[in-house]
């Protein structure tokens, strides 16, 4: 039993890494549907690297987790039947897929049809990491995180972060984001903000109706609909910022600012999610 912070560095885990993996979603769609010149694409290209540092960031702070980092490899023993082990299993391939196509992305070895190809597959793993994100903490022994609501979160939060990086990458690449495109990206913010919103109220809400010897897992964090209420803002706040910068291009200044707004209220969400932690051993 906790606030939530004991767990700072799965908070950061996965707070960034779903939005790495997110932005990798979301710039495939662009590059798939866009209709961009080579030089934009190089220059798109060339920022790849931005999505791919976030999520690296984030399986950064996983190691902080560990008591001892090199234990780490240790966690693949459990592949197939620990949900962590999958997690990670999963991330690991995300991760290098990731990472190959930002070194053939920046040394310019892409053509326009492989481009699009890896670009989708790196999508589709991201995806896929991110539902596997969710599934990790649904254990019959941790009723509180043991929801289909864990999954959406993830998703949500992926998508939300993942739109705002995937336009800041496309500002600082000085891409002429046609209209079509913008709204797209809007769309998958806005899609992501509904997510995160409904995963994590109904989280909470549930959260009410568990309890152990020592009172109800909601009260484990008084706070917790304060967390809620600043994702929403900062989700919200973080929409309209992108939907301003869609008729500009995504100027960094809006962009940037919307990265922020939307790292601060999942970090404090994914810190209220590990404060609900409850066991059926206590």
């Amino acid at each position: 039993m906790g606030t939530g912070f004991s767990e700072t560095p799965l908070a950061v885990f996965t707070t960034l890494a779903p939005m790495g993996a997110g932005a990798f979603l979301v710039l495939a769609c662009l590059i798939a549907a866009a209709k961009l010149d080579d030089e934009a694409l190089a220059r798109l290209d060339r920022l790849s690297i931005v999505p791919f540092a976030v999520s690296a960031v984030g399986f950064i702070g996983a190691f902080f987790h560990l008591a001892n980092p090199l234990h780490a490899f240790g966690v693949f023993a459990g592949i197939g039947t620990s949900p962590l082990s999958n997690e990670v299993a999963v991330g690991v391939v995300f991760m290098a897929a990731a990472l190959v196509y930002v070194v053939l992305a920046f040394t310019a070895k892409l053509t326009a049809s492989s481009r699009k190809a890896f670009s989708l597959v790196v999508g589709v793993l991201a995806l896929v990491f991110m539902v596997f994100c969710g599934l990790a903490y649904m254990m019959d022994t941790i009723p509180t995180w043991n929801t289909p609501a864990s999954i959406v979160q993830m998703l949500g939060y992926g998508l939300l972060g993942g739109s705002a990086f995937a336009a800041l990458t496309c500002g600082l690449a000085r891409i002429e984001v046609s209209q079509k495109a913008s709204v797209a990206v809007i769309a998958f913010v806005a899609v992501g903000l509904v997510l995160s919103l409904v995963g994590f109220g109904i989280q909470i809400t549930a959260a009410a109706s568990i309890a152990n010897i020592w009172g109800a897992a909601i009260d484990l964090v008084p706070a917790i609909w304060g967390m809620f209420a600043v994702l929403a803002v900062c989700g919200i706040v973080a929409l309209a910022l992108i939907v301003a910068g869609g008729k500009k291009n995504f100027p960094l200044a809006f962009s940037a600012a919307a990265c922020a707004l939307v790292v601060v209220g999942v970090f404090l969400a994914r810190i209220g999610f590990y404060g609900l932690y409850m066991s059926v051993a206590l």
